[in-house]
């Protein structure tokens, strides 16, 4: 099992990434999992429910990538540290999640103990699990940056001002106006970058475009209130 992926864009940028399923799943058993129990309207406009994710060979591996960690968590972890340990990791960024969430506190930390044993990579993740990062998860690793993502249950818990947060938009214009930074040139920016403001633009996906109606995530999630 490959653990960490590259396309050309992330290899470009010295990325590697680690995905599990999105939202609601069916397991091999036939039981259903949520993997992103905190999600809200971005379960509705989920780019990782789209395109290349529902080939047949990545929903595949996955399912079983979220597997081994369900049901061997002691394996799972200990591979992902040998893993780590390969030169070719050093300096490098691991974006964990370009689907899925921190489904668990659990899950959390055995990330946190991987992280901690790995000072020489980077590791970033988007999340909706700010409840979790903001109160259960108190310590966070020195080369480990959280980005908070609108859309989901808890967004009221987001300070726009304060807290590295993400918004997803279908103006540019707005995006640009709103002082959000665009990362679509280098995702690692968004744990980098001074701006803590990190603007996702869906031009890309045209049937995501179409159902949002001209509003950002944060807009749909203020509109629910």
């Amino acid at each position: 099992m490959k653990l960490f992926t590259q396309n050309a864009y992330l290899k470009k940028n010295g990325i590697f990434n680690w995905t599990i399923p999105a939202h609601n799943v069916t397991l091999t058993n036939g039981s259903k999992f949520n993997v992103c129990p905190n999600a809200n309207v971005c379960g509705a406009f989920c780019y990782a429910k789209t395109g290349m994710f529902m080939f047949p060979n990545v929903k595949k591996s996955h399912l079983e990538k979220l597997e081994l960690v369900l049901n061997h968590r002691d394996q799972w972890k200990q591979m992902v540290l040998d893993e780590l340990k390969l030169e070719k990791y050093i300096g490098k960024f691991i974006r964990i999640h370009d689907a899925g969430d921190f489904f668990s506190i659990d899950y959390a930390m055995d990330w946190m103990e991987i992280i901690n044993a790995n000072p020489n990579v980077n590791f970033y993740a988007y999340t909706k699990q700010i409840h979790m990062f903001k109160n259960e998860i108190v310590v966070h690793p020195k080369n480990f940056v959280v980005i908070f993502s609108f859309g989901g249950k808890l967004d009221h818990m987001i300070d726009r001002e304060n807290d590295r947060h993400s918004d997803v938009f279908t103006d540019y214009a707005k995006l640009i106006d709103a002082n959000y930074f665009d990362v679509k040139h280098d995702d690692k920016l968004s744990a980098t970058n001074p701006n803590k403001k990190i603007g996702l633009y869906v031009n890309n996906i045209p049937h995501v475009f179409k159902k949002m109606k001209h509003k950002s995530f944060s807009q749909w999630t203020k509109n629910e209130k």
